[in-house]
């Protein structure tokens, strides 16, 4: 077997042995024999949980673990190839009072020295939604639900980007925004 990392060396080769029971390297070489190396994404993710006992959820994590061994594509890749960049933060507030200080935030110059277009809010029961595309093509979700009493997760997803770089760049500088708007907010408060 030709891979570009050894399963045992794999960053979450520890957690899905604990996970599913079953070492990596065993799940790598399953696969293998069932032809996984001429399967797609989703068919090796269908094709675990129909061969042997792991869970969907499992499933998709070995599927990904094994599409990096095999060399098909870096850690932090999507099965579409391209990258995501996620950074969260816990504030207070309900995710209505967190939405809007975010949106009052991004003011229209922030969101231009970020590439980033006019926002769309949308809401469910649960989630508060704040979502912009930018200009490199790439896209930004804002994901605000609430945490516990008077406290919410605001948790930012760029997907899109093209290299491991890009999203390393784009990691740091949405650290750096949430750092800014949790200063922002204490002034305030």
């Amino acid at each position: 077997m030709s891979t570009t990392t050894r399963p045992e060396d794999h960053p979450r080769a520890r957690a899905i042995g604990t996970g599913t029971g079953t070492e990596l390297g065993t799940w790598v070489e399953r696969i293998d024999e069932a032809g996984g190396r001429e399967l797609d994404h989703a068919a090796i993710a269908r094709l675990l949980p129909e061969r042997w006992e792991i869970t969907e959820w499992w499933a998709q994590g070995v599927t990904v673990a094994y599409e990096q061994i095999i060399g098909r594509r870096v850690v932090g890749q999507s099965c579409e190839g391209d990258f995501a960049a996620s950074a969260s933060r816990t504030v207070a507030g309900t995710p209505e009072e967190v939405r809007g200080r975010w949106d009052a935030f991004m003011t229209p110059q922030r969101r231009e020295e970020l590439g980033l277009g006019a926002p769309s809010l949308t809401d469910t029961e649960r989630w508060r939604y704040w979502r912009a595309a930018a200009s490199d093509g790439t896209r930004l979700s804002v994901n605000i639900t609430a945490k516990d009493e008077g406290r919410s997760t605001l948790g930012l997803e760029h997907k899109g980007i093209e290299t491991s770089a890009g999203r390393d760049a784009w990691k740091a500088a949405w650290k750096t925004v949430l750092t800014a708007f949790a200063a922002d907010h204490k002034e305030h408060s």
